[in-house]
């Protein structure tokens, strides 16, 4: 049973504007603190890495396009895929501006990390890409015994 405010001066339609404003209201708690404190609310850049295991293998994109090809490294350490992107400081009108990204990606049991391959969209997306381990189909040798199964049983 949820609780809503009695009383005998409110109609449906002022609990509903009630909570309204108290949403509303909340919002705000946190103008009076510094701004460096407001700025970490917000996210300016969400992650738009992607990761997607299948029965067409493990699949990751990493969004990459404020850097140039040759300033994206992919290299493989054990299972471990790990993308790296910086360039140096390089003027921007009246500032400096340098970017550094590093993504690891833990390839899941029984991929190689050999047969990774990367590609680059020309928006800029990377994708990372390693195909599905084969299943090996090998035979089983049958032995005969020499005593029947219910001989051995008793």
């Amino acid at each position: 049973m949820a609780v809503v405010p009695s009383s005998t001066n409110l109609n449906d339609w002022d609990y509903w504007d009630y909570r309204r404003r108290l949403w509303r209201d909340m919002d705000l708690v946190d103008w009076d603190l510094p701004y460096w404190k407001r700025l970490a609310r917000f996210n300016s850049s969400p992650d738009l890495s992607r990761v997607i295991v299948g029965k067409d293998g493990f699949e990751a994109n990493v969004d990459v396009h404020p850097f140039k090809p040759y300033e994206i490294q992919v290299k493989t350490v054990g299972d471990t895929v790990v993308v790296e992107a910086k360039h140096d400081k390089r003027r921007d009108g009246d500032n400096y501006v340098g970017r550094h990204i590093v993504k690891r990606f833990v390839l899941p049991r029984g991929f190689y990390p050999n047969d990774v391959r990367s590609e680059l969209t020309s928006d800029g997306i990377l994708t990372i890409k390693c195909p599905p381990p084969a299943q090996v189909e090998r035979s089983v040798y049958v032995r005969q015994v020499g005593l029947p199964y219910l001989s051995i049983k008793n």
